[in-house]
């Protein structure tokens, strides 16, 4: 015979089982619902009060179909069969090992068969079924919002190389309108300069022309000759003078330089890009589920080239700083460990001292925060638990206990 949970109709004996031995039963109990074999209904009636009554197990019309119950019936630790329930520990299922083992001294144990009802059995199988469905809701929703963090990190991601892009074009849109501005200017300044090469060389040709005939006059020309060319050197002066006036006019350089808005001069100034990655965890139908979402304030972390300044040695310290241990606190202040100098500074959200630092007389190793104010500080054998004030910092005052735990 074949079962509704698709296994065979099991036709072993019972109290065999219990005693984890396998024996083909013969015979069933319509009394007590058991099958047993023929050594254990000797015993049956012995050991078990009231009347029975046995059939032939194989007389399918008198005897109860048997179902697999796939270990469920069975002690998970012995692996014996299931046959008291424990009232005083939350109806804890037992075996006669477990009852030997674990419940000598309760009070209320009972039989399983005795103490318990199959009434509202279809409402159990409801509920599993509602369960099961509700669970595979869940995993169908976990699913989806696996995906959707997916979708959501390519999209984030592919915003980012938007907006490089979006940058990248008018920086190109810029190169090009200041390549052009170049080519202009330096096209004008090469027409000027070349304007003014021309110029100075003709009039290096025109006086050295008129040096040689000046020279010439000078050593052999008679006085008429001399008052002649003298004459003629003044009108050349003048009128050289002149076109050197003129040349003199256009006489500059030129000197470029870029020009950038003071949001940009800001943007390169940066040592790091401002983006902040803002999670927030909102409530999302489930299936029989009600989802308490709430949101969550998450510090951005913001890379910085400048973290060499915040914790400076101070007056007191030995050493130069050596931070072990970071926290926030839920006001926004940071505690930190100065492990080289034996303390625990406080910063505010702007990252200055809140007040005077505590100093240990062992080195402290880590901190954490708990609740709204305190702080554990782990040293070498001890845990200090320090309250903080939010006007003044980490003192003396403030140690509220130090515990008496010892690592050794």
């Amino acid at each position: 015979m074949d079962d509704a949970v698709g296994g065979k109709v099991r036709n072993t004996c019972v109290p065999c089982e219990r005693d984890q031995t396998t024996t083909t039963a013969t015979l069933m109990c319509t009394v007590c619902d058991e099958s047993l074999c023929h050594d254990c209904s000797k015993h049956h009636k012995k050991y078990a009060p009231g009347k029975h009554v046995f059939v032939d197990i194989n007389n399918s019309d008198s005897v109860k179909t048997l179902v697999d119950m796939k270990g469920y019936d069975r002690c998970q630790d012995h692996g014996r069969g299931l046959v008291y329930v424990c009232q005083d520990h939350n109806k804890a299922l037992c075996c006669d090992e477990c009852l030997f083992s674990n419940h000598r001294k309760c009070e209320n144990v009972e039989k399983i068969l005795q103490s318990t009802t199959i009434n509202g059995q279809q409402g159990t199988s409801n509920e599993i079924q509602r369960i099961i469905a509700e669970a595979a809701g869940l995993a169908s929703e976990s699913e989806n919002n696996v995906n959707e963090n997916e979708k959501q990190a390519n999209k984030l991601l592919t915003e980012m190389d938007n907006k490089k892009q979006h940058v990248m074009a008018m920086f190109d849109e810029a190169k090009t309108r200041i390549e052009h501005e170049l080519s202009v200017g330096n096209a004008s300044d090469k027409e000027r300069l070349d304007e003014r090469k021309v110029n100075a060389n003709s009039i290096k040709l025109e006086l050295e022309d008129f040096s040689a005939v000046f020279k010439q006059v000078l050593e052999h020309g008679n006085d008429n000759e001399k008052r002649i060319i003298n004459a003629v050197s003044e009108s050349i002066f003048t009128k050289t003078h002149i076109r050197f006036n003129e040349i003199k006019r256009t006489d500059y350089t030129v000197s470029r330089s870029l020009e950038w808005d003071p949001h940009m001069i800001s943007f390169f100034n940066m040592n790091s890009l401002k983006v902040e990655l803002k999670v927030t965890r909102l409530p999302c139908p489930s299936q029989g589920v009600q989802a308490s979402g709430m949101v969550v304030d998450t510090r951005s972390l913001v890379l910085k080239q400048k973290s060499s300044t915040v914790l400076k040695q101070e007056k007191g310290d030995k050493y130069n700083t050596w931070v072990t241990g970071l926290t926030f606190l839920p006001d926004g202040r940071i505690a930190a460990i100065d492990w080289s100098n034996n303390k625990c500074v406080i910063l505010d959200a702007g990252l200055q001292r809140s007040g005077p630092p505590y100093r240990f007389q062992d080195q402290p190793r880590d901190v954490t925060c708990y609740g709204n104010t305190n702080l554990a500080v782990t040293l070498r054998y001890d845990i200090f638990v320090i309250t903080t004030p939010t006007t003044n910092g980490v003192t003396n005052s403030n140690v509220s206990k130090r515990s008496q735990m010892k690592f050794y």
